[in-house]
């Protein structure tokens, strides 16, 4: 049975497109991935992309739940069913000239029932459209757009939608992280990161955040003086932190949630930093506007590096160990005084010497495994659970540093597993 299908045609290269609005009920039915059509391993290998847990985990949710979803267009191959478009006859534009009128228009699409879709780009819409409808078929009544162009089932034809798929994927970049936490309404550590951004009465009153799209670090230098970390470092910090509300939390970034829940995730964050700003006395002048932050970043002879909580990667550090020690049911407030009065912050003292920071280059260390180390570190030297032993901290720590004599920055207590591996 004949099919059409109402469009717009389009060109642009040599490639011949068209643009239409398909009901999800029908792009679900009769549009398939790749590896669907083609059994071959090289179209399977060359255009299927591989559908993970977000399908299900986010986008699916996000379809079912989210009452201003809105997918971006679907780009879809067909073969076969003989396309054949009819333009709708109007009055002619006056502006349109010979060689418009020969490639643009509106109309129908007609096929004779036999064409075969696959997405070249979408494929994770399509699959969570397909399994979301399972849940919800009313679903099915909505539109997404879909841009249809020619596939020729041949080798020629194959190798063409091959480059175009290649072409749509490489070129095709995604969002910036730091314009994803700018915009983000779904996302509630984004939503919070902002809210601190603006209303915190310190992030936000003493304008301490560099709302940049790229960068995460902060490097010395006079533009820089006035930022105590980013957009990027304060969203994953806020990420790290809201993962401890109420001794554990999965946080959903798809899906937004109630007012009064966003509200309790920022009283909390909100709490958590104010006591950083009230407990850490590096911090102190820079609260009472006495210096810029670029000042703790300075390669002061006294105290060359600065101070860890004036670098971004210190502070995930930190984020990392609150966490941790809420989880643990730790006291918020009694935790946090301990962990800014106890902890030298001294990028040039133990533990952040030649593991986060290098003495000799000035410069950070920046690998996740660095991080970590550091973490484990401070969990042992404020006597909180760690997923280490002590026997495998100090061997990773030597390690590290290249230093076989360093210690651990806490003394072995009795009932402690030794803390030495063997090496003096």
């Amino acid at each position: 049975m004949p099919d059409y299908v109402p469009a717009i045609k389009g060109k642009m290269g040599d490639w011949v497109y068209y643009v239409t609005a398909m009901k999800l009920a029908k792009i679900a039915r009769e549009t398939r991935l790749a590896a669907e059509i083609h059994k071959s391993s090289d179209l399977n290998s060359l255009i299927q992309r591989e559908i993970g847990k977000r399908v299900e985990e986010e986008m699916v949710p996000y379809l079912l739940t989210q009452p201003q979803r809105f997918y971006g267009a679907i780009i879809v191959a067909v073969y076969g069913g003989e396309p054949e478009f009819n333009p709708v006859k109007v009055a002619e534009h006056q502006l349109l000239d010979d060689d418009e009128k020969s490639t643009y228009g509106f109309g129908l699409l007609r096929f004779d029932g036999s064409q075969q879709y696959f997405a070249l780009d979408g494929q994770h819409r399509l699959r969570s459209i397909q399994i979301a409808l399972e849940s919800n078929p009313d679903l099915g009544k909505e539109e997404v757009v879909v841009i249809i162009v020619k596939h020729e089932n041949t080798p020629e034809g194959l190798s063409r939608t091959r480059r175009l798929f290649s072409t749509l994927n490489s070129h095709a970049k995604p969002t910036k992280m730091g314009l994803n936490i700018a915009i983000d309404e779904d996302d509630a550590v984004a939503i919070i990161s902002r809210r601190l951004v603006y209303e915190h009465k310190y992030w936000g009153a003493l304008g301490l955040v560099k709302a940049d799209l790229v960068q995460k670090q902060l490097p010395p230098g006079d533009k820089n003086a006035a930022y105590l970390t980013t957009l990027h470092a304060l969203y994953e910090c806020n990420f790290i932190l809201l993962e401890s509300f109420k001794g554990g939390l999965d946080i959903e970034t798809a899906n937004r949630p109630a007012a009064d829940v966003l509200d309790e995730y920022y009283e909390f964050i909100a709490s958590i930093w104010n006591d950083i700003f009230d407990s850490a006395s590096d911090l102190q002048p820079i609260v009472k506007k006495l210096l810029k932050p670029g000042s703790l970043r300075s390669a002061d002879p006294q105290r060359p590096g600065g101070s860890a909580l004036a670098r971004p990667l210190g502070q995930m550090v930190v984020a990392e160990v609150i966490s941790a020690a809420l989880r643990q049911k730790q006291p918020q407030v009694e935790f946090i005084r301990r962990l800014m009065t106890e902890v030298s912050y001294d990028l040039n003292s133990p533990p952040w010497a030649k593991v986060i920071w290098n003495p000799e280059t000035q410069k950070i260390l920046s690998g996740k495994a660095n991080r970590e180390l550091v973490k484990h570190l401070l969990l042992d030297q404020l006597e909180l659970k760690s997923s280490m032993s002590r026997r495998e901290l100090l061997r990773e720590y030597r390690a590290t540093t290249q230093d076989k004599k360093v210690k651990l920055l806490r003394a072995a207590k009795v009932g402690d597993p030794e803390d030495s591996d063997g090496e003096s």
